[in-house]
């Protein structure tokens, strides 16, 4: 087919061109560097719950050697690995982790937002308690955004396809040689295809090549499990946002007569669909839609907190001491008990709020192919919020789990022994199913092509008119 013959022409052009060549190797840059600060990130993250995982670990060591030291009819003691309460509320805490998705360094989306892991106790808590251990976020990168390869994508990589697509028909009318292309047999929308096409391929093959020598410098195991099928949605999603580019560049150069127009009109759809959209949606949704107020969940906490305080207070005897009234851990599970449903309405609140946020972005997200981009990339990465929503939901399920495991030997009045120690449930994050992430991935992907499609479309009656940018 003749674009065939106009793509290949036009890849020995883009071989001299000097500019292009530059822009693909500063992009190809940047590409790597915003590689390796998301996994600088990933790899920060990792190794905090590394270390908040050994100190579990060796507390449970050392309990279970102290559990060995103790006889069993010596009375209990502060601190004592035996006493169901202490251990559930301090002694025997565990955490419920979040860990890093298998291609983490693409986004650090909502990891700074959310915690990744939870101390889990028998204690009644409003507001999670995050484990010590990973670093803190500094506030001025919560404010102006992380250097990761999504923000690259979604901001900084339209530019580069503008820079190389604005002047795809309009500068060959300006050079003077459209009517000598022309008047061979091939057709305007030939030439213009076939001139999109090569360099989105140029741009393809360098951005796939280098995401791929990005993840593998920032230390993605590619051979872990989920990497691979990863990757190919995110490159899926990669050349679906360039065709799209692409293609609306096709669009303006198809009925523009100027290359200084199509490149302050393409810059206008940029701003528009990557600041402007994404911004009036974010407005949209805080006002309509508001975060559940944190405020009001950490007066309820406070609250809380003061009411156990004050009603264990009022008991005889405490539990980390030799003496202690009878029954005195059965009226701690009481009190708890109380305090939970009465928390009750307002989690459930809470979690309707967030529910109806999220269910509202989830459908504005088609106001905009940049925020399809920016949601698919993140659940790509694992760092979107479904995921952290599950650990969520998962995080409250194993809570009660914990509790209940506890509470049955608060109420039975019985001790823990060594063999307990191995049966106080853990949790391990349950992902995902691929069919499901991949189908919501694959929707955005059908609708960036979908709408690539539909701007070829407009833009086929202007390319119709032979010969219209040579008058």
């Amino acid at each position: 087919m003749i674009w065939r013959r106009v793509m290949a022409l036009e890849w020995r052009i883009m071989k001299r061109d000097p500019s292009l060549i530059w822009v693909l190797s500063l992009f190809a840059i940047f590409l790597v560097l915003s590689s390796l600060a998301g996994g600088d990130h990933a790899d920060s993250l990792e190794e905090g719950l590394s270390r908040s995982q050994t100190e579990i670990d060796n507390r449970f060591q050392a309990l279970e050697s102290q559990m060995g030291n103790l006889k069993a009819d010596s009375p209990l003691q502060s601190k004592d690995p035996r006493d169901p309460v202490w251990m559930g509320q301090d002694g025997g805490a565990q955490l419920a982790i979040l860990p890093p998705g298998p291609l983490a360094p693409i986004a650090i989306g909502e990891r700074d937002l959310h915690p990744q892991a939870i101390r889990i106790t028998t204690d009644l808590n409003l507001t999670a308690e995050g484990e010590t251990e990973t670093p803190m976020v500094a506030p001025s990168r919560l404010r102006t955004g992380a250097l990761d390869p999504t923000f690259l994508f979604v901001v900084l990589f339209p530019l580069v396809v503008i820079a190389l697509s604005y002047e795809l028909l309009s500068g060959e009318r300006e050079r003077g040689t459209l009517a000598m292309l022309l008047s061979q047999p091939v057709s305007q929308s030939e030439l213009v295809v076939g001139k999109a096409l090569a360099r989105a391929g140029a741009l393809s093959v360098v951005t796939l090549l280098f995401a791929g020598i990005g993840l593998a410098v920032a230390g993605v195991d590619w051979t872990g499990p989920g990497t691979l099928s990863h990757f190919f949605l995110y490159g899926l999603i990669l050349i679906c946002w360039a065709l799209f580019w692409f293609a609306a560049a096709v669009l303006v150069n198809a009925w523009s007569p100027s290359s200084a127009r199509n490149a302050l009109t393409l810059v206008g759809i940029w701003l528009s669909l990557v600041v402007i959209i994404p911004g009036l949606v974010q407005v949209g949704i805080d006002t309509f839609y508001p975060a559940p107020s944190a405020i009001d969940l950490m007066h309820e906490a406070r609250e809380s907190s003061q009411d156990v305080e004050s009603k264990l207070n009022d008991m005889e005897g405490r539990h980390d001491v030799d003496t202690k009234q009878a029954g005195y851990a059965a009226k701690v599970v009481q009190v708890q008990d109380e305090l939970a449903a009465r928390a009750k309405p307002v989690l459930e609140t809470l979690r309707r709020q967030v529910k109806e946020r999220r269910d509202v972005i989830q459908m504005l997200q088609y106001t905009s192919p940049a925020i399809v981009v920016q949601l698919a990339l993140e659940d790509v990465a694992g760092s979107g919020a479904i995921r952290h929503q599950r650990f969520e939901e998962q995080s409250d399920t194993y809570h009660e789990t914990f509790r209940s495991f506890f509470v049955s030997r608060i109420k039975e009045e019985k001790t823990l022994g060594a063999e307990d120690l191995a049966l106080i449930p853990k949790m391990t994050f349950q992902e995902e199913p691929f069919g499901a992430l991949s189908g919501r991935v694959l929707t955005g992907i059908a609708f960036l092509f979908l709408s690539a499609f539909g701007l070829l479309m407009l833009a086929l009656p202007g390319l119709r008119k032979i010969g219209r940018l040579t008058r």
